[in-house]
Order: structure tokens, then sequence, then C-alpha cells
């Protein structure tokens, strides 16, 4: 019997493509905008206006931009061919509204 076996190491790979690391966070949400962007996910547009409420209460000075003034990042507009150009559009849309943090979902 001349049987032939593929062992796969547990160690696993090691990646060593470059990362981009995280944006530094803001020391406060005051005096900041922050833009709400929607998957179409878990009850965000339930969730949404209580964390609008508890950011305010919290920082007085925030200013919230809703979802609802952003390009629609369904999972349908994330499709290869569509996904550059949705991405594209909310990049610009942030950019033009001046947000200095974005809330990307509600953890559902």
């Amino acid at each position: 019997m001349n049987a032939r076996l593929k062992v796969a190491s547990p160690v696993g790979e090691i990646i060593t493509e470059k990362t981009t690391p995280l944006a530094p966070r803001p020391d406060t949400l005051n005096g900041k905008t922050v833009c709400e962007i929607w998957n179409g996910g878990f009850k965000a547009d339930v969730m949404f206006p209580i964390i609008e409420k508890m950011l305010r209460e919290r920082y007085p000075k925030v200013t919230i931009i809703p979802y609802t003034e952003f390009p629609s990042v369904t999972i349908a507009s994330l499709e290869s061919v569509k996904k550059a150009g949705t991405l594209e559009a909310v990049r610009a849309a942030l950019v033009q509204k001046g947000c200095d943090a974005v809330i990307t979902g509600n953890g559902g």
C-alpha cells in the first residue's frame, strides 16, 4: 500500500501582509461630529436613537449625523462588483459631512 497523506501544520500560517493601524481615538466627543452607518442589520433603526440620546447626555456638544443621511451599506451593496463604488460613496459622504468618529453598527 502506497498511500500518501497530506498533513497540515497545527501551528498555522504567519501572515506577513502589511496592516493598517487604527486611527487615533478622540480624547472626547464634545465638539466632534459622530456619524452613523447602518448595514440593515439587527434593529439599528431602534438602537441608534438610544445611542444618540446617551451620547448627547454624556457629551452635550456632540453633533450626530444619522444613518439616514448616508448611502445604504447592505450586504448586497458590498457584492464584489458594487463594493468599490459603495465604499467610495460612503467615504465621500463621511468626508463631506466632516465626521470625526463613526458608529458602524450596534453589535446585534
